[in-house]
């Protein structure tokens, strides 16, 4: 992946870190709660079926972090690897119902 989109990446999970206490934040940011928001448990199963169709085969386990900004969502998920838990961030970004993975890391 492009060092320019693994730096964007990381100021986007920054700025989900630096969230205001009524969930806005600089630039539009939006935080939502991962546990309870059942879009952002689709979108983090539809990240990770993407993912596998590389020939990868995580198991999707839970969303621990989100944030929306315009159509673009911001989720940092728990997936399985062979047995052992790893910690991913993704980028979906949802347009007139049309779901795209931007990244996956």
């Amino acid at each position: 992946m492009a060092k320019a989109e693994l730096t964007i990446i990381a100021l986007s999970m920054l700025a989900m870190l630096f969230t205001a206490v009524n969930g806005q934040a600089a630039g539009g940011i939006t935080a939502i709660d991962a546990k309870t928001s059942k879009e952002a448990e689709e979108l983090g199963r539809f990240a990770v079926e993407e993912y596998n169709k590389k020939g990868n085969q995580l198991q999707f386990e839970q969303v621990v972090q989100a944030a929306q900004q315009d159509t673009n969502y911001f989720l940092r998920i728990e997936a399985s690897d062979k047995g052992e838990k790893k910690t991913f961030n993704t980028v979906v970004q949802v347009q007139s119902g049309k779901k795209e993975m931007l990244s996956f890391t």
